[in-house]
Parts: C-alpha cells; structure tokens; sequence
C-alpha cells in the first residue's frame, strides 16, 4: 500500500488484484486504523474490486466465445465419464 497521497498502480491480472483486495481488507479490519486511512484504504479497494469484475467479465466472454464454438455444448459424446464416487454422502 502506497503512503498518503501516492498513485498506486493497479495490477493487470485478476489474481494480483484480488490478493491486493485480502490485504486491504484485512487493514480495513484493524480497529485502531485512522478514518482517513479507512477511507484511503476503501477508495483503493473498489478501484481493485473494478479490477476483479473487468478480468472476470473477460473471462466470462472469452468462455461464452468458446462454448459458441463447440457443435453442440449440451452433448456429452465423445467425453468419458468415470464416477469416483465424490457426491455420494450428498
């Protein structure tokens, strides 16, 4: 985290942000942390949290550009299938 009044460069990758994200929040939890530096330290946080939302929605059309291009996303044909049993006690 940059000192009072310093730019902060944002990440570019959804991983970096959301770890940057954690320590914010974790700061913002301390209860002896000043109002101005909660505000400083909320401000950056939604700047991360736009972060998160742009690379996910991203991610979400690169996936919907992919499933467009398979035949027929619905049908399982050619995938094999083996049930380990994980969903039993559910």
């Amino acid at each position: 985290m940059a000192k009072r009044g310093e730019k902060t460069e944002l990440p570019d990758n959804l991983e970096s942000a959301l770890k940057l994200l954690e320590e914010v929040v974790e700061k913002l939890e301390e209860p002896d942390l000043a109002l101005e530096d909660s505000i400083e330290l909320f401000e950056h946080g939604t700047k991360l949290s736009e972060v998160c939302y742009a690379r996910l929605k991203e991610a979400e059309k690169k996936v919907e550009i992919l499933v467009k291009k398979v035949p027929n996303p619905t049908s399982r044909d050619g995938f094999e299938t083996k049930d380990f049993g994980a969903n039993e006690n559910l």
